[in-house]
């Protein structure tokens, strides 16, 4: 009897995460590989990531006889038309049964085990997905220079405007001032305002700061003003349900390791049911295969 086995896959912007699964769909063994993202791999270098993920998975069956199937959830996999392409030819190198979602679509049907229901995802950025029926919907995801409201980059960026506020008299001086000189090192305010940091910096001081939310009004505002953010896009989404049906609700992202942002988002929002996500992006990727 001819058996089927999965390879999901993962791919975000600074490595790729390969899982092979058996009929039943259980995970049989992972590997992590660089990054495919079609902005900073060329088609030489991601067919030879695929290739290598998939000789090294493949060691893994013992059966002669079988199928291979491949789901991927990939950053890079959305609206751009010349990265999708680019996407298609490269997998179509290496595989010969495979589908493409973007990471973000393969994130929620894991974290909903492909199930209705709406994931919001607050890392780094910002977005919300969700799922009813065939239908899929989504709401923000407009990148940090204009949106990515509630992520931990929004979260960053206000703590550092507070901080400037604070250095000139704007604003009283709180436990802020010390925790952003702190988290840069004492470089001086001045050289923190003029220095171009990466997005992942930035987003970073969002976790320095969680820990003060109990005993800082100041600190706790920046979060409230986050968990309002989120639960602005989860109502919004939520329209595209049917009225008064509790809707599920899950999660991914380093935002929402706040306890303070959980408990916000399920007070601002009663009639959604708070899951943890149930399966990995990977997982998620080949649900629909």
């Amino acid at each position: 009897m001819t058996k089927t086995y999965y390879i999901g896959i993962d791919g975000g912007g600074t490595k790729t995460k390969f899982d092979l699964f058996d009929s039943d769909k259980n995970s049989i063994a992972s590997i992590t590989m660089p990054t495919i993202h079609p902005a900073q791999a060329s088609f030489k270098e991601v067919v030879s990531v695929l290739t290598d993920a998939k000789e090294k998975l493949l060691a893994n069956i013992n059966d002669s006889d079988y199928v291979l199937k491949v789901g991927a959830g990939l950053g890079g996999y959305g609206i751009n038309a010349d990265y999708r392409k680019k996407l298609e030819d490269e997998f179509s190198t290496v595989f010969d049964e495979f589908k493409l979602y973007s990471d973000a679509y393969a994130a929620m049907l894991g974290a909903l085990a492909g199930e209705d229901g709406i994931l919001m995802i607050a890392g780094t950025g910002s977005i919300a997905l969700a799922k009813v029926g065939d239908e899929t919907f989504r709401c923000g995801g407009f990148g940090y220079r204009y949106g990515d409201e509630g992520s931990a980059y929004s979260i960053g960026k206000a703590l550092i405007s507070r901080a400037l506020k604070e250095a000139d008299g704007r604003l009283d001086k709180s436990i802020i001032s010390d925790l952003v000189a702190d988290y840069f090192d004492n470089i001086g305010i001045n050289i923190i305002a003029t220095s171009d940091f990466s997005r992942d910096k930035i987003a970073g001081l969002a976790a320095a700061a969680s820990k003060y939310v109990e005993n800082s009004e100041s600190v706790r505002d920046i979060f409230l003003a986050a968990a309002k953010e989120i639960s602005l896009h989860i109502k919004a989404i939520g329209k595209n349900f049917e009225s008064g049906k509790r809707v599920r609700l899950s999660y991914i992202g380093g935002v929402f390791r706040s306890e303070y942002i959980l408990e916000c988002i399920k007070e601002m929002n009663q009639g959604i049911e708070l899951v943890a996500p149930i399966y990995p992006p990977e997982k998620g990727s080949i649900l629909q295969v």
